[in-house]
């Protein structure tokens, strides 16, 4: 009786810890595994000028442009007829989620005028948005009637009111300086009166309501006659507190003199794309397509010269990349000129983005002036 107990016991425990090393076992947690989507390209939308309206000679045009990006607009550009007439930066190294432009170009002579905004997140372009205006020679040749759009700024040529228009957003400071306080900000396209200046007119004194303080020049467009307008001592810059010192310093023997060793300070190289021609009108062949080469010039502005680097021509929007020849052993201030043959796979608006080191070869100290863009059109025939 006994022993059957005791097995009956044994049998119990054993089933016990069975079921407690079952429950007590760690199982491996499988985790989902995150893709992440690729930020989509910057986004442009030009709100001024209307496509196919009509301007004169010599009369300024007002464009105004929005971007917008989901990591940071870096850069806008305005391009008429293929060339860069005005480009803005933002005020943050990383970028804006958003920027707005505004700006007043003055065509010099009649005829078909496109124009084109792009922006940029670092590399990363938009599509090109292009709107066409049709330029006259006098007014009374304007057949169009012109509808203002909004919150667009008017700017009478004529006003002789020394003032800037902010061409984006940007901030209004205590001094000339980036490292001065931030007082508020002024949105794009506002108008404000200028009071004074430095000297060298990279900053400028102005007046928002009650408040007196300085904008940067980078991000302004300047109206009117500024000759009267006086140059202003800034106040002092702000200064940091240093910290108080906690350590000793080692007091050198008398009969031991420090030597001091100054390491030489190495040459910099500054790629300059100085800029991309060509081809601008083509008309496609029996193919459907046609090719044409261009011409790319670069220069080296730094005091180094540049063992090797690649350049590219980028066809936008369709985004192939044209592979110019590599270049060896470019001296300082020397320029060299490269060509490719770019194939347009039909009719339409195209732009060409050449670029100086397209594969990041080279550490320069600008890498702001290696780009150049050109607008091309195909036609049929």
């Amino acid at each position: 009786m006994h022993t059957r107990l005791l097995r009956v016991l044994v049998l119990l425990l054993t089933f016990f810890l069975a079921s407690c090393n079952l429950s007590g076992e760690r199982r491996e947690q499988v985790l989902p595994t995150a893709t992440g989507a690729t930020s989509p390209r910057p986004v442009v939308t030009i709100v001024a000028p209307v496509n196919n309206s009509e301007t004169v000679v010599n009369q300024p045009l007002a464009i105004s442009a929005n971007a917008v990006d989901t990591v940071g607009i870096t850069q806008i550009q305005v391009l008429a007829n293929g060339r860069i007439v005005h480009s803005i930066r933002s005020e943050q190294p990383t970028g804006s989620p958003t920027m707005t432009l505004s700006y007043n170009y003055t065509p010099l002579e009649a005829g078909t005028l496109n124009i084109n905004v792009i922006a940029y997140r670092s590399s990363v372009t938009s599509d090109p948005v292009t709107v066409t205006v049709n330029v006259r020679a006098a007014q009374a040749q304007v057949t169009v009637t012109s509808i203002p759009a909004p919150n667009v700024p008017i700017i009478n040529p004529n006003d002789p009111t020394c003032r800037a228009l902010a061409n984006t957003g940007i901030n209004l400071r205590q001094g000339p300086g980036t490292n001065y306080p931030r007082i508020s900000g002024i949105a794009a396209g506002t108008q404000i009166p200028i009071t004074g200046r430095i000297a060298d007119n990279s900053w400028w004194q102005v007046r928002v309501g009650v408040n007196i303080g300085w904008v940067i020049d980078d991000f302004v467009t300047i109206y009117g006659i500024c000759t009267a307008i006086p140059v202003v001592q800034p106040p002092p810059p702000p200064t940091n507190t240093p910290l108080p010192a906690t350590n000793t310093p080692f007091v050198f023997p008398p009969t031991f003199t420090p030597i001091v060793v100054v390491p030489p300070t190495p040459a910099t190289v500054d790629l300059e794309l100085v800029r991309i021609s060509g081809s601008a009108n083509l008309t496609v062949g029996s193919s459907g397509s046609v090719a044409s080469t261009y011409e790319v010039l670069v220069r080296n502005n730094g005091g180094a010269a540049v063992a090797r680097f690649n350049s590219a021509i980028i066809i936008l929007p369709t985004n192939q990349t044209v592979p110019l020849s590599p270049v060896e052993n470019l001296r300082p201030n020397d320029i060299i000129s490269l060509t490719g043959s770019v194939t347009f796979p039909g009719v339409g608006s195209y732009i060409l983005r050449a670029v100086a080191d397209s594969d990041n070869q080279v550490a320069e100290s600008n890498e702001a002036n290696n780009d150049d863009i050109f607008q091309v059109n195909v036609t049929s025939p």
